[in-house]
């Protein structure tokens, strides 16, 4: 059947998105649905497309594009993420948070997140990191919906300024709507050069692999040319991240995972080693890899060989695998067929000019996405990976609007 491009939202989604926080009136943006109710997002607004609302609050134009929309596809666990700067330490003591760590929620900081919108000085970025690795993408590539995300949230204010956030960074939102949970959340706290952080999975935890069965979903990706997912999103759901991964490699796409955390290596080994031989590249920290050998007895310390023999783990289709492992100050190792090992130096960086860290790794895997797609070579797609994280350093958290415009003398 004929795929469609126009889903219903409420108007409110394109009105308040130079607002920031959700309109506090009006109906909820996802009682406009297709299908008769079911929880589907889209990032159009009644009667028009993705790209005439870009257009319009952008003021741009429609001019032709190289890329077709929706190219990539990310999963991940969608985060409005809330920072705030403060003064004083009264916030931070009231939830009994520590400086410069991350923690869960739990039912004490619930609070926290509606608090925050009430500060004078409050952020909201759609966050998380494989969204954030879309939004970095966009903001490179240049021409909106060229990524889309899919990733659950719910039916709340939180859900709508996550939404009008995506879109007004150029992102195809797939949200899956959870009635039983509230959006997921990620507060962050800055005092002086210190930073608390408080995450908040909610709805994020609940998605479920039919959401990719719904019509319009199936038919982008269908589409679509590449995929990339998180180590995080196997803790969700490890079944849709295999299912997308086996698609890939079917139908000679290609796909690209992020180890993530640590935790997830050892939480999820029999899942993550049933989707490996279907990824044709996969991207991780020293650390990250060091616990994968860990995990699988190797025996080894080497990064460089723990590199290789990732590399060379069995593989379904027949394109050689690619391993990129990162590092805040050594070089940047990228690891290809019959052993061969590039590696690229990461320019230093003033240490005053570093205001948060938190982002960076997102940013390396959009930059770096955004030349995949074009096809370019692999030392252009590191550079431009390095080149967007060092921008992120520079500013709070993952905001877009924030950063320079991107052309190709950046790299």
């Amino acid at each position: 059947m004929r795929c469609l491009r126009r889903y219903f939202v409420n108007k409110l989604v394109l009105c308040g998105l130079r607002r920031g926080p959700a309109a506090k009136q009006g109906k909820h943006w996802s009682s406009y649905l297709i299908k008769g109710g079911s929880s589907l997002m889209g990032t159009a607004a009644i009667g028009k497309t993705s790209k005439d609302i870009y257009a319009t609050i952008k003021g741009g134009s429609k001019e032709p594009m190289d890329l077709p929309e929706c190219v990539l596809v990310g999963f991940g666990n969608p985060l409005l993420d809330i920072t705030t700067t403060v003064e004083d330490t009264l916030l931070i003591e009231k939830y009994d948070l520590q400086s410069n760590a991350a923690i869960i929620a739990d039912e004490s900081h619930m609070p926290l997140f509606e608090e925050l919108t009430n500060q004078e000085f409050v952020q909201y970025a759609a966050g998380g990191a494989c969204q954030n690795s879309m939004r970095i993408f966009q903001w490179i590539v240049g021409k909106p919906f060229r990524a889309a995300f899919f990733g659950a949230v719910g039916r709340d204010k939180f859900g709508d300024t996550i939404a009008k956030r995506a879109l007004a960074d150029g992102v195809e939102t797939r949200y899956q709507i959870k009635e039983e949970m509230p959006t997921g959340t990620c507060a962050v706290i800055m005092s002086g050069g210190d930073r608390s952080v408080v995450a908040n999975l909610g709805a994020a935890a609940l998605f479920t692999t039919e959401w990719l069965d719904i019509e319009e979903n199936a038919c982008l990706l269908e589409n679509a040319k590449y995929f990339y997912a998180t180590g995080f999103f196997i803790a969700v759901t490890p079944e849709t991240v295999l299912r997308v991964a086996k698609l890939s490699s079917e139908t000679n796409r290609y796909f690209v995972l992020n180890f993530s955390a640590v935790f997830v290596l050892q939480s999820h080994r029999n899942h993550l080693d049933e989707i490996l031989p279907y990824c044709d590249m996969v991207i991780g920290n020293k650390q990250e890899a060091l616990a994968y050998a860990n995990m699988h007895e190797w025996n080894t310390t080497d990064i460089f060989e723990v590199g290789r023999r990732l590399q060379s783990l069995p593989k379904e289709n027949c394109r050689p695998r690619i391993i990129l492992i990162t590092d805040a100050v050594c070089p940047v190792l990228c690891f290809q067929e019959n052993d061969k090992v590039l590696q690229y130096p990461v320019p230093p960086i003033d240490k005053k000019s570093v205001i948060d860290t938190n982002g960076c790794g997102d940013a390396f895997v959009g930059g770096y996405l955004s030349q995949l797609v074009q096809n370019m070579p692999v030392d252009y797609c590191i550079r431009a990976g390095i080149f967007a994280s060092q921008q992120v350093l520079r500013i709070i958290g993952v905001q877009v609007e924030k950063l320079p415009k991107f052309n190709e003398s950046c790299i």
